[in-house]
């Protein structure tokens, strides 16, 4: 492993006015995404009242986004043993967003259902972020002191995956009209805002390093693998039917 971040420079000069887009790039896509949403809910107008474990989900991930926000400042700053600490809120943070963003959005789903059944298909792409958002975070966090530049790369990936979420919800519709909903027309309204923020991450690398880290040589593929799955399931037949199972599943503080 020493090897291995000799061979690839944790810091380059540069990393810090990519960092600092990259968390721009977040907050953006966060605001435009769900802005509307908590607006029209602030405002008295939300389609219903908000649960507790919903008020717990939106607070975990903008808890997310800025301590993420804070660490880099910190590292800007030289501080790395207080990042070091401060990392340790992300261990409590991760499973807490695991947890009710999916009792959230089994609550949400259990209350559009009764009204459309035609956002049954939909529910496979919580789960795809309720999956792979831990295994990359947990991930990252277990190489931060055993390589850096891994850890850097997989907290990236990781908020990448639920930021994408967030720019769906701003321009996914957009796209929708123009691409359609089918097999790779929903992987461009879901994912793309995901796969741009990727692809400029893998292209910094090449840019400043002369190749990609090995965890974006791992973890993209599984990210792009995972897409192609959620697509095909979302379009499956017998997805419907299950997907109205599993949303009928009551989990503490999603009821």
């Amino acid at each position: 492993m020493a090897t291995m971040t000799t061979e690839f420079p944790a810091d380059r000069p540069p990393d810090r006015a990519f960092f600092a887009l990259f968390i721009a790039l977040c907050w953006t896509g966060v605001v435009m995404g769900f802005f509307p949403a908590s607006g029209a809910r602030m405002m008295g107008r939300a389609d219903y009242v908000a649960p507790l474990i919903l008020h717990i989900h939106a607070l975990s991930f903008v808890g997310w986004l800025a301590l993420l926000t804070t660490q880099i400042l910190l590292i800007r700053k030289g501080r790395c043993d207080l990042h070091m600490k401060l990392g340790l809120v992300g261990v409590l943070l991760v499973p807490l967003m695991a947890y009710s963003g999916l009792a959230a959005e089994l609550y949400s789903q259990r209350f559009y259902i009764q009204r459309d059944d035609g956002g049954l298909d939909f529910f496979i792409l919580p789960l795809f972020y309720t999956v792979t958002f831990p295994i990359f975070a947990v991930t990252a966090l277990a190489f931060t002191r055993r390589d850096p530049a891994a850890h850097k790369r997989l907290i990236l990936m990781a908020t990448t995956l639920i930021v994408g979420a967030a720019y769906a919800r701003w321009w996914g519709s957009a796209l929708e009209r123009v691409f359609g909903d089918d097999y790779w027309g929903m992987i461009l309204n879901s994912f793309t805002g995901t796969d741009l923020i990727l692809a400029v991450a893998v292209t910094y690398d090449v840019a400043t390093r002369g190749r990609p880290h090995r965890a974006y040589l791992i973890g993209v593929p599984v990210i792009l693998a995972g897409q192609l799955l959620t697509s095909w399931i979302y379009h499956a037949d017998w997805w419907p039917p299950l997907s109205r199972d599993l949303i009928e599943v009551r989990l503490p503080l999603s009821t």
